[in-house]
C-alpha cells in the first residue's frame, strides 16, 4: 500500500511536477535577493541639498518681553493719619500740580494747634515774669553793693545778691528757650493741619485711586499710597528682561520695535535709552533689564501691557548665505567625504579664518566710525567670525568645506571666508537614510550620523 511503485502513473508525474516547482521557486528567490542586495551595493547615497545664495538683506535680531511703564509715576500718601472726608479726583482724571485731590478730617490737628497757641502764650508770659524778677534783683544787688561799700551790709549778703541776679537772668533765657520751643510745636501743628489737605505734587493723570471717603488711614509708620499719578502718558517705557547670553549685543540708543495683543498687527517703534547693570535672577536664569523709550501719542498704550521687543542687533546686506540647516549637518559613518582635514588642510582653514577675522575687524571699525559721526552714542556690537563647516554634493562627491560664519538671522547665516560660491549644492540630511545631527538621538559617537534599524514591533 505504501509503496510508490504502486501508486498510478499520474500521481507520481503530479508529484514531480510539485517538486520541480519548489525547487524552481527557491532558486527564483535567491536570485531576486542576490540581485537586489547587488544592487544596494552599487547603488550611491542620496542626499537633500540647498543652494547657496546671496541675501540682499540679513538681519539678526533679539527678541525679549517686556512691560509698559509710565516714565515717571508718583505714589501719592498721607503724612498724617485720619478720617478721609473729601476725595475730588478719581480713576483717569487729569490733575495738575498743586492740586487739591483729597482732604482729612482738621478737626484734631485744629485742637492742637490751638493748644499749641495757648502754650506759646503762657511761655511768653513766663518771659515776662523772669524779666520783671530779674529786674527786681538787679535793683537788690546794687543796693546791697552800696551798703556793703559804706560797710553797712556783710560780704555773704553780697554774695547772696549777686546769686540771685544770676538765677533771675538764667531764668530769662530759660522761658526765651520755652518760648522757641512753643514756637517751633505751633509750626509743627500748622504744618501738621496743613497735611490733612492732599495735592497733587506733579501734572498726570490718575492711574488708581486706593481709598474712599469715610476710610481711616493710619501713618504711623509709613505713608499709606492712596493715589498713584502718572505724569506723562504721552511717553512711555517698556522694561525688557534680557537674557545674559544676548545682553552683549545691545547697545545705548539702538532702535527697537515691539507689539502688544491690544493692537493686533501694529508695529511700535523706540529706543534703547538705558542697560541696567544690576541682575535679576529667576530660576538659575540671569536677565538684565534694557529701557526702551516709546512715543504714546493719543494714549493709546498702557501702563501694565505686555510687549514683545524685536532688537535689530546686526543689518548685513548683499551678502553671501547658507541655509542654517548645511552648518548643522554632520555626515554618518559609511559616507565618502572628500576633503578631510589633512596638515595641508589644516594651513588653509587658518589662512580661512585669518581672513574671517580680518573681514570682521573691517566691520568693527566701520562700525566704530559710524558711532563716531552720531554724537553720543555707541558702536554697534559685531558678531566675532566662527569656524564652521558645511558639505557640498559636487556631483556624485561629497566635498567638506570649511567656512568662518558672521550674522544669521535664524534661518541663513552669513558667510565671511570659505570656499563657496552661489549656486553650491549644500547637503542638509540624507535621503536614503536615517540622518543624525549633532544632539539628534540618532548621532553617533562624536556627533556622527549612523543608520537606526526600524521597529518591528
Amino acid at each position: 500500500m505504501n509503496d510508490p511503485l504502486a501508486r498510478p502513473w499520474w500521481q507520481r508525474a503530479l508529484a514531480a511536477v510539485w517538486r520541480f516547482a519548489l525547487v524552481a521557486a527557491l532558486a527564483a528567490g535567491a536570485w531576486y535577493g542576490w540581485q537586489r542586495w547587488q544592487g544596494s551595493q552599487q547603488k550611491g547615497a542620496e542626499y537633500a541639498t540647498e543652494a547657496v545664495f546671496r541675501a540682499p538683506h540679513l538681519i539678526e535680531r533679539t527678541t525679549a518681553t517686556g512691560t509698559l511703564q509710565a516714565l515717571v509715576t508718583v505714589q501719592v500718601g498721607a503724612q498724617v493719619s485720619g478720617r478721609l472726608v473729601q476725595i475730588y479726583k478719581d480713576f483717569n482724571m487729569t490733575v495738575t500740580a498743586g492740586e487739591l485731590i483729597a482732604e482729612l478730617d482738621p478737626t484734631l490737628y485744629k485742637s492742637q494747634l490751638e493748644q499749641g497757641r495757648a502754650n506759646l502764650l503762657n511761655a511768653q508770659a513766663g518771659v515776662q515774669r523772669a524779666a520783671a524778677a530779674h529786674r527786681a534783683a538787679d535793683r537788690t544787688l546794687r543796693r546791697v553793693r552800696q551798703l556793703y561799700d559804706k560797710q553797712l551790709a556783710t560780704q555773704a549778703d553780697l554774695e547772696q545778691a549777686q546769686a540771685q541776679s544770676e538765677l533771675t537772668s538764667a531764668d530769662v533765657v530759660a522761658s526765651k528757650a520755652q518760648v522757641a520751643q512753643a514756637q517751633a510745636q505751633v509750626r509743627v501743628q500748622e504744618t501738621n493741619l496743613t497735611y490733612t489737605k492732599i495735592y497733587s505734587p506733579v501734572d498726570g493723570v490718575v492711574l488708581s485711586r486706593n481709598v474712599d471717603v469715610g476710610q481711616t488711614v493710619a501713618a504711623s509708620l509709613q505713608a499709606p499710597v492712596l493715589f498713584q499719578i502718572a505724569k506723562d502718558l504721552g511717553k512711555m517705557q517698556v522694561h525688557t528682561a534680557i537674557d545674559e547670553a544676548d545682553i552683549g549685543k545691545l547697545t545705548e540708543r539702538m532702535p527697537a520695535t515691539f507689539t502688544v495683543d491690544a493692537f493686533r498687527g501694529t508695529t511700535f517703534a523706540g529706543e534703547v535709552t538705558q542697560l541696567r547693570l544690576s541682575p535679576q535672577t529667576v530660576q538659575n536664569v540671569v536677565t538684565y533689564d534694557a529701557v526702551v523709550d516709546v512715543a504714546n501719542p493719543g494714549a493709546r498704550l498702557r501702563p501694565g501691557m505686555t510687549a514683545s521687543v524685536t532688537f535689530e542687533t546686526a543689518h548685513r546686506r548683499d551678502v553671501l548665505a547658507v541655509p542654517n540647516a548645511a552648518l548643522r549637518y554632520r555626515p554618518a559613518a559609511d559616507d565618502k567625504i572628500e576633503g578631510l582635514p589633512t596638515a595641508a588642510t589644516a594651513t588653509h582653514g587658518s589662512e580661512l579664518a585669518a581672513e574671517g577675522r580680518a573681514k570682521w575687524r573691517q566691520r568693527r571699525a566701520e562700525a566704530a566710525g559710524l558711532a563716531a559721526g552720531a554724537t553720543g552714542s555707541t558702536a554697534p556690537p559685531v558678531a566675532q567670525p566662527m569656524p564652521s563647516k558645511v558639505y557640498v554634493l559636487r556631483g556624485t562627491s561629497v566635498v567638506l568645506v570649511e567656512v568662518t560664519t558672521g550674522v544669521s538671522d535664524g534661518r541663513s547665516t552669513e558667510i565671511l571666508s570659505g570656499n563657496l560660491k552661489v549656486g553650491d549644492q549644500l547637503i542638509t540630511r540624507r535621503t536614503d537614510k536615517v540622518s543624525a545631527t549633532p544632539g539628534s538621538p540618532a548621532a553617533g559617537p562624536g556627533g556622527r550620523g549612523s543608520s537606526m534599524p526600524r521597529r518591528l514591533f
